[in-house]
């Protein structure tokens, strides 16, 4: 029998968040290994965009934004490649005043507007009559160029396998497709999966995986590409709520459903029609500017823990470390750079 492989780290999963764990603890000169089964970034982190976002109800996750953004320029600076858009984010709905104070106290520009303005800043929406405020520092992230930017970065340290079981001893056990690795931390960042890698260990992660749908139309104006804000829309003045964002530099539009009614549990697949159905409806309505046939359905699974869908938590036992939540791609390099902090203290604190 071959002898196990040894590592210093062993990062479990190659979305936004494993490969942000796996990138910083590379940068910072640790022996780390990240293990994969699929391409990287076709679980939860798969798709094209998502909406970077300063606008959070609550004023601490307002701050790590903030942070993050620092974070996510400091890796276009490092990786050479445009991560986020500048066209802003646009929220609407009856918290937008608040927004507006929670960015203005977190340091972060933004500012209420009215019809016209948000029609200037999302020139393909029928602005609702309701409060709204624009993210002046929000915008698209551009998600393939993301994952393929770290995937370069990480090079062989990358490994695809498919990891079958994690041991939490000394040193941790990690038994994989490929073999067997001994690593002296391991970080579970498996999304979905978390669950069946952790539950062997003793963790009790109060995790409920539903099924969400995003719908991506063309813009009528192709002219438009790159110059559209996001857009949070929580106003209910066109039947729903939603969040939507552009394509980078591409003439689509992604709309999604927020709020509750907006997923269905695993294995009520079927149902996932009904959401479909409800953006289209929402589209033809709330945003005139694109075409109203979509040009994509994608369905993703959300991981959500029960305080909140903006929420992550983490659990230790031994020498692994298990992270779960849900919307965490926007605080990916923050993140990374904590847990890769984390795992490498001398403490192990």
């Amino acid at each position: 029998m071959a002898a196990a492989r040894p590592v210093g780290v062993a990062v479990v999963g190659a979305g936004i968040l494993g490969l942000a764990t796996g990138y910083e603890l590379l940068r910072s000169g640790a022996d780390v290994r990240v293990f994969e089964a699929a391409r990287p970034g076709s679980g939860q982190s798969a798709g094209r965009t998502r909406i970077f976002r300063h606008n959070h109800h609550d004023p601490a996750l307002v701050a790590l934004a903030v942070e993050a953004r620092a974070a996510w320029e400091g890796w276009e600076e490092r990786l050479g490649v445009r991560l986020l858009g500048r066209e802003g984010v646009l929220l609407t709905g009856p918290g937008a005043e608040a927004v507006a104070g929670y960015l203005r106290d977190a340091g972060t520009p933004g500012r209420l507007v009215d019809a016209e303005a948000a029609r200037e800043a999302l020139p393909i929406l029928d602005p609702p009559d309701a409060p709204a405020v624009l993210d002046e520092l929000g915008g698209s992230t551009d998600v393939r160029a993301a994952i393929e930017a770290l995937t370069a970065a990480l090079g062989e340290r990358l490994e695809l396998a498919e990891v079958f079981a994690v041991g939490a001893g000394e040193p941790a056990r990690v038994e994989t497709s490929e073999g067997v690795w001994e690593a002296g931390r391991v970080v579970l960042c498996a999304g979905a999966r978390v669950l069946e890698l952790a539950a062997p260990l003793g963790f009790e992660i109060p995790l409920r995986l539903t099924l969400h749908a995003r719908v991506t139309f063309p813009l009528r104006d192709e002219s438009l590409a790159g110059r559209l804000a996001g857009l949070q829309d929580g106003s209910g003045s066109h039947g729903e709520t939603v969040y939507a964002a552009p394509h980078p530099g591409e003439p689509f539009y992604a709309v999604g459903l927020s709020g509750p009614g907006s997923d269905v549990p695993l294995g009520h697949e079927a149902d996932t029609a009904r959401l479909v159905e409800r953006i289209v409806a929402y589209t033809g309505r709330a945003l005139p500017g694109l075409e109203p046939e979509p040009a994509d359905v994608r369905l993703c699974i959300q991981s959500l823990l029960p305080d909140s869908p903006d929420s992550f938590w983490t659990w230790e036992r031994g020498r692994v470390i298990a992270v779960a939540g849900d919307n965490l791609f926007k605080f990916a390099p923050v993140l990374g750079e904590r847990l890769a902090g984390r795992v490498t203290a001398p403490d192990g604190s």
